[in-house]
């Protein structure tokens, strides 16, 4: 019936775009948003040794993309090469001179052998290239903590704070192809959906919270490798678990994963590319407790509607979860919400359903 539905409403008008077919999607009371967690950082130990303890580390790190006036992110990663327990409890940034420091009341212990990951964030200077120097605030365990201070690693690298671009596109919700197809494959029920996401989430507690939210995103970042699709078919999200997928698979894995906790999402795709949305409530009060997550004050990128803010999820361009995704471009200065858009001609937005 509503096949010849459309094929009147055809011929009678003789203008129809096949776009602006859309399926019903989420009502308000179909939405469920994290709750806040409370995020504790280990507690500083006391630095009570005179004497200096022999270290060694393996530091790396990666960058977000950075504009004017946002916070740019590091995600680092430090390596614990020596036989001492190293405690890590902030960084700095020198760029080009200009130092900018984040020094925690806590930290992380980091025990010989293993390696552990921090985001650390900054204020960006004006467009353009600059030479710049990461440190690290550390203390060092032999039979008592020595505590070095902040020590700045060798070498001087490069960064690019970009410039302001424009874009635009026109939205689609619910267009019934994409809407069939996504909500066909992606099953939150799914039984290897559901052992991962509890694998992942159960250390959170029982109800779905930031926490939960923040730590799916983070596994699939650090775990789920892109394989590129040259014939672009589409598999069911649970095979990107053990196999990995390019974009439609990661951004309907990550729904999948998300609504399994309990939680609602979208998926969004544009000319080229699909990444996730998850839905945070109808104010932008959870960003706080994100930042608490990575603890570092962040920029986020997220799309507003009737029913509230969806925060973007997209792993295969930034490192954590409200970066920009790929193809987008900021457009103004503002600080902690980016004023952005996505090089696109069409964007569509399809909410995946709990049933």
């Amino acid at each position: 019936m509503k096949k010849l539905a459309i094929i009147a409403l055809i011929c009678l008008t003789g203008c129809i775009f096949i776009e602006d077919v859309e399926r019903e999607g989420f009502s308000q009371e179909d939405l469920t948003a994290p709750l806040p967690y409370n995020f504790l950082l280990q507690k500083k130990p006391i630095a009570d040794s005179l004497l200096p303890v022999s270290y060694s580390y393996n530091i790396s790190w990666q960058i977000s993309d950075l504009y004017e006036g946002y916070r740019g992110a590091f995600r680092i990663e430090i390596e614990n090469t020596g036989k001492h327990a190293l405690f890590i409890y902030g960084f700095a940034i020198n760029i080009d001179g200009e130092e900018q420091k984040s020094e925690w009341d806590g930290g992380k212990e980091i025990l010989s052998g293993k390696r552990d990951t921090f985001i650390f964030s900054f204020v960006c200077p004006a467009a353009g290239e600059y030479n710049y120097r990461i440190g690290v605030y550390f203390m060092a365990k032999g039979r008592r903590w020595y505590d070095y201070g902040l020590e700045y690693i060798k070498g001087e690298r490069q960064l690019e704070v970009k410039n302001f671009e424009s874009a635009s596109y026109k939205l689609y919700k619910n267009y019934y192809v994409y809407f069939d197809k996504i909500n066909k494959l992606v099953d939150p029920y799914d039984a290897d959906i559901h052992k991962k996401t509890l694998e992942i989430t159960s250390k959170y507690g029982g109800n779905y919270n930031t926490a939960k939210m923040c730590a799916i995103f983070d596994w699939v970042y650090e775990n789920v490798e892109y394989v590129n699709d040259t014939n672009d078919e589409w598999n069911e999200p649970s095979c990107a678990l053990y196999h990995g997928g390019d974009c439609e698979e990661f951004a309907m894995l990550m729904a999948a994963m998300v609504t399994a906790a309990g939680g609602t999402a979208r998926v969004y795709l544009t000319d080229n590319h699909a990444f996730a949305a998850v839905y945070i409530g109808k104010d932008l009060s959870l960003l706080k407790n994100i930042d608490a997550y990575y603890n570092a004050n962040l920029s986020y990128a997220f799309f507003e509607d009737e029913f509230g803010y969806w925060l973007v999820a997209d792993p295969l361009a930034t490192f954590y979860i409200g970066g920009l995704p790929v193809g987008s471009v900021v457009m103004a200065k503002d600080g902690k919400h980016y004023e952005w858009s996505i090089l696109t001609n069409k964007l569509y937005a399809i909410d995946v359903l709990k049933e």
